[in-house]
Parts: structure tokens; C-alpha cells; sequence
């Protein structure tokens, strides 16, 4: 099969990347979709690294990433990017100079109010590489970060804060982050011994190693495959729900993206691991003030971590200086949903390797003719390479406080309005009214606005945005129905028998909601206003909210219409078998 640049005339190969890109620029234009007052929701993002990891080009460089988040963003949000290191590296390797940084700052520090103010970041990503060790005679670790920066972080987190923190094999990492709040207990930080009771990491040479290197292209186990354009494949957990006699199966929001379930991560020989150690009642103190590790939520029920992703380790994978693996299977990721218990989300990954360039975009120890040193940079790589870019920007919305989630679903509802496909299905050749249309209409409409959504967002992350603003007005077993990933502890099984419809499926509930809130805008706004007045992002929620509330309405009357017709369908049913 073809590539796509091989079937167009070379001479005609740059006009038409220029035609595609203009068009791009244009669909995107943040001056068509938004006016003045209602721009992209803007996330402060801290990227904080230590010891040999740096944010420039070179191969254990994070440039790769911060570009992901910097350039390939839906259109109604922003990543603003700071980048500290703990050291003082150069200006390059400090990031200084990259279009897409706002800020950096050298010798960084939390309990530096220039640093770390309040209300400075929405979160914070911590790639730690310098190691650390525990003493159990004397409960001390010597890289231990003072109680008045732990306390700093512990304060962001509490206050909604979202945080991302990964290491690698052994000991990497656990400086920095060993000892932080719920990270210390969502990852395996210390090598031989370790505080609060928590697992030892695994080393990078032994059999047991967590190594996920897959075979290159000539089928040979090599160590630089970790910089080939074959990733490695995961395993993510499913989430099921019944609805009457259906079935759906979801992946956490992590892992779920404009393509699908995300399956895959680059590889590496030696990586961490990702654990849901967790004690619900364990208070720690920073400096004379008192948290709990893991806060119960809504009724009292407990909110705690769990693995969403294990990776696998293939047998007889042998490299130089490293003994063959023992297959086996452990935890990539791990993540924290503290918004259940009014505290910041919390998100882990086995390894900085899934992040750095080195196992992105190649290696500079090979020579340029060797398809390692482009790594997914490659025709067969570029669809693993969105997936694993998707996963980037699904943690940093998913982190976001509360706030600026809400802020990006009501600019992506905004922006989805003045696609060509929605103004197309909403006009339909006459103007649309919402107190005039029928149900099926609404879903029609929605599934439209879903799908255009679903081209830049994770589906899963769509589906979130639809269900947080009914969440209070919908029974409980309604809401266990349409949200796949709430605690299960929250929320009592339905009695079986009976099941009190069958029949009903509400997954069009959600479609409903969405193609009403997009009418009711529609009608409201039929051009696009332009210059925006003072106001218009609290009359946009209004409509919003108002609109998703008569969808409500219409499905309920719907559902009794459609129970109504099923008792008469029984009845006939039964007359027909006597």
C-alpha cells in the first residue's frame, strides 16, 4: 500500500503541504472559533526534572514532549510551560530558548514562594532521576527534600492541584519523589528497602527485570530497540457496565483517544513499576500540618489508587551485561481520581522512558541511515507515535482541576458549534428550535457533535464533559450506568432480579444532552457574534445547562412512551403463546 506523499506527483508534493497546512491553520483559527473573551482555557504546567534529565533535544531530553503538549492541543485549550530542574543546568538543557517554554527557573525550589507561589500552576510534572535509599534503622533517607517543600506540595495537591511524577528502574526517581504524598505510595520509588511499608523496585540487569524491549525489525533483542518505531504493547483495564441487555466496555480516560484504546508505549530494557499500595486512614505531618494520605469521598466510601495499564515482559530477552527475563507482567500505570474526594488527580507511569526522546524520536548513537535514529518518526511509527502523543494530553487534561476542566467542555462545545458538519445538521435548510424538535433529532445531532469532538479529544474524555453537568439531577443507578469509571464503592449494586428495564438502553442519553446544549446555542447565537460582550461565557453555561435539563425531560418522556409500548408488546405476546 502506499504511503501518502508517494501518490502525488513530486513536483506537486510541497504545493499540496502547503494547501493541507493552510487548511489546518484555518480550521484551527483560534479568531474564527473564539471570540475575544471566550479564548482556549489556559493551563499553567510545571515540569520539574533533576539530575541528567533535561529539557533540550538530546536524547534523554523532554523536548519531544513539551511539543506534544505545546502544538498538537485541541483548539480550546492551552498548555502554558514552565521548566525547572532542581540543578542548574545550561540555558538549553534548562529549556531557555524553545518557542513553546514560557518560563524556566534554575536550583528550583517548592517552598520558594518566586518559585511556587499559590495559584502559579494548575499542575505539575515531576521526572526524577536522581536516586535516593532508605535507612530502616534509623527511618532516614539522605535525599529526603525538606518538610517545608513537601508541605508546599502537599498544600497544591489538597487544593485540587493535579500532579504526574515517574522515575525508572531502582532507585531513579525516588529523590524526588519518593517521599511525596500518594505518589510515594502509587510507585515503587526505593530499591533494597523502602518507608511507609511500601514495594522495592526491580533492578536493570537480572532476569526479573521489568524489561519490555520488543524485537526489532530483523527479529533480534537489542537495547537500542528501544529507539525503533515497534513499540511495546499494554494491557489496559477495561471498565464494564451493564445496561439491561447491553454491554460497554471502556478504557480509563488515560488510554483512550481520538483512535481508540491506546495499547501501546515505547519500550525500554529496564523500566519501574506502578503500584496501588494504599492505607485510607494514614495521616502524615509536613512542618506541623497534618494530611490524610487517601481521603474518603461521598457517603464516606474510599477513594484510592488503582492500576489502569500493565505492561509485559517477553521470556528470554537477553542483552549484553543483562541476564534473560523471566516473562511476567506489572503495573505501567497508576492513577489517583482525588477529585472524587475534593483533592487534586494523581497520575504515575513506570517510566520517564514513555516521555524522553530517546525512545521517541531516535537515538544519536546510531548513524542517520539507521531507522533508529528517527524512532517513530517513520511511516509504520507515526500511528503509535499519535497514540502515545494522545496519551500525553489525555494526563494533562485529565489532572486539570476541576475548574479548567469545566472551562475546556464549554469551549469545546463552543468550538464544535461552528464546524462545518454541525452547521450543516443543525440548519438541515430551515432554523432549528429546540422546543420543537423530537428526541431523535437530539441524538442525531449529538452523535454528530460527539464524533467532531472526538477528532482532537479522547471519546472517553467527551464523555465526561457531557456527564459532570447533569450528574446532580440524574438518579444513582442512571449515573452508575453512564459513567463507567466512578468508585463502585459509592454507588450500591441494583437489585437482580428485577432489572426495572431491559430494554433501555441510555447511552443515546448522552447524545441527547449534547445535540440539545448545541440547538439551544444555535438558536441563541445563529451567527457568531464576533467581539464578545462582557458575559457571554456565563450565558453560554446557562443555555447550556438549561438545554441539557429539557434533553433530560424529552428522554424521560420518551422512556414512558417506550415502556408503555413494551407492556403491550408483553401483553400480546403472552395472548399469542396461550
Amino acid at each position: 500500500m502506499n504511503e501518502p506523499n508517494t501518490i502525488v506527483n513530486p513536483e506537486l508534493r510541497d504545493l499540496l503541504a502547503k494547501k493541507l497546512d493552510l487548511r489546518r491553520r484555518q480550521f484551527l483559527d483560534l479568531d474564527i472559533a473564539f471570540p475575544s473573551r471566550l479564548r482556549p482555557c489556559l493551563i499553567k504546567v510545571l515540569l520539574v526534572a533533576d539530575s541528567f534529565l533535561y529539557f533540550s533535544d538530546e536524547d534523554f531530553g523532554l523536548s519531544d514532549f513539551i511539543e506534544t503538549l505545546a502544538t498538537t492541543t485541541p483548539p480550546w485549550v492551552k498548555f502554558e510551560i514552565t521548566c525547572a530542574h532542581r540543578g542548574s543546568p545550561g540555558h538549553t538543557r534548562l529549556g531557555v530558548g524553545n518557542p513553546h517554554v514560557a518560563r524556566t527557573i534554575a536550583n528550583f525550589r517548592f517552598d520558594d514562594a518566586s518559585h511556587f507561589g499559590n495559584g502559579m500552576y494548575d499542575q505539575v510534572w515531576f521526572f526524577g532521576a536522581r536516586t535516593d535509599s532508605f535507612e530502616p534503622a534509623t527511618g532516614t533517607s539522605p535525599g529526603k527534600p525538606p518538610d517545608s517543600e513537601l508541605k508546599a506540595i502537599a498544600t497544591f495537591m489538597d487544593a485540587g492541584g493535579g500532579v504526574f511524577a515517574t522515575g525508572d528502574h531502582g532507585a531513579l526517581g525516588a529523590a524526588l519523589c519518593g517521599h511525596i504524598p500518594r505518589v510515594r505510595s502509587m510507585r515503587a520509588w526505593f530499591a533494597d528497602s523502602a518507608p511507609f511499608g511500601a514495594p522495592t523496585s526491580t533492578s536493570m540487569s537480572d532476569g526479573h527485570r521489568h524489561d519490555t524491549n520488543r524485537p526489532g525489525h530483523d527479529g533480534v533483542f537489542s537495547f537500542d530497540d528501544q529507539s525503533d518505531d515497534i513499540p511495546q504493547e499494554i494491557a489496559p483495564k477495561m471498565y464494564l457496565r451493564r445496561v439491561g441487555f447491553f454491554r460497554y466496555s471502556f478504557p480509563h480516560p488515560l488510554l483512550c483517544g481520538p483512535e481508540g484504546i491506546i495499547k501501546v508505549m515505547p519500550d525500554h530494557p529496564h523500566e519501574g513499576e506502578c503500584t496501588a499500595a494504599h492505607e485510607t486512614d494514614r495521616v502524615f505531618s509536613f512542618s506541623g500540618t497534618d494530611f490524610t494520605e487517601y481521603p474518603s469521598g461521598a457517603a464516606g466510601a474510599p477513594v484510592l489508587p488503582e492500576i489502569i495499564a500493565t505492561s509485559q515482559v517477553l521470556p528470554n530477552n537477553a542483552h549484553p551485561g543483562k541476564s534473560e527475563t523471566q516473562p511476567k507482567s506489572f503495573g505501567s500505570i497508576c492513577t489517583y481520581d482525588g477529585a472524587q474526594a475534593g483533592v487534586g488527580r494523581v497520575v504515575t507511569d513506570a517510566t520517564w522512558h514513555h516521555f524522553i526522546n530517546i525512545n521517541l524520536t531516535g537515538t544519536a548513537g546510531v548513524p542517520m541511515s539507521d531507522p533508529k535514529s528517527v524512532g517513530f518518526l517513520t511511516p509504520a511509527g507515526a500511528p503509535h507515535y499519535r497514540k502515545i502523543q494522545a496519551y500525553f494530553r489525555n494526563i494533562a487534561t485529565w489532572i486539570s482541576p476541576k475548574a479548567r476542566r469545566d472551562c475546556m467542555a464549554l469551549r469545546a462545545i463552543w468550538w464544535a458549534l461552528w464546524q462545518e458538519r454541525l452547521l450543516e445538521a443543525v440548519t438541515d435548510g430551515r432554523p432549528r428550535r429546540l422546543g420543537l424538535m423530537e428526541i431523535k433529532e437530539l441524538v442525531t445531532i449529538g452523535a454528530f457533535a460527539r464524533d467532531v469532538l472526538g477528532k482532537f479529544a479522547g471519546r472517553c474524555q467527551v464523555r465526561g464533559w457531557i456527564i459532570d453537568p447533569i450528574r446532580p439531577v440524574l438518579p444513582t443507578f442512571v449515573v452508575r450506568e453512564l459513567d463507567p469509571w466512578i468508585p463502585r464503592p459509592e454507588l450500591p449494586e441494583p437489585p437482580i432480579p428485577p432489572d426495572p428495564a431491559p430494554w433501555m438502553d441510555t447511552e443515546p442519553l448522552l447524545d441527547a444532552v449534547l445535540g440539545a446544549q448545541i440547538v439551544a446555542l444555535r438558536e441563541r447565537f445563529p451567527e457568531d457574534p464576533g467581539e464578545a460582550e462582557k458575559g457571554l461565557e456565563e450565558e453560554i453555561q446557562a443555555i447550556s445547562e438549561k438545554a441539557a435539563f429539557h434533553a433530560l425531560t424529552l428522554y424521560a418522556d420518551a422512556a414512558e412512551i417506550a415502556t408503555e409500548g413494551m407492556n403491550k408488546f408483553t401483553l400480546r405476546f403472552r395472548e399469542s403463546l396461550r
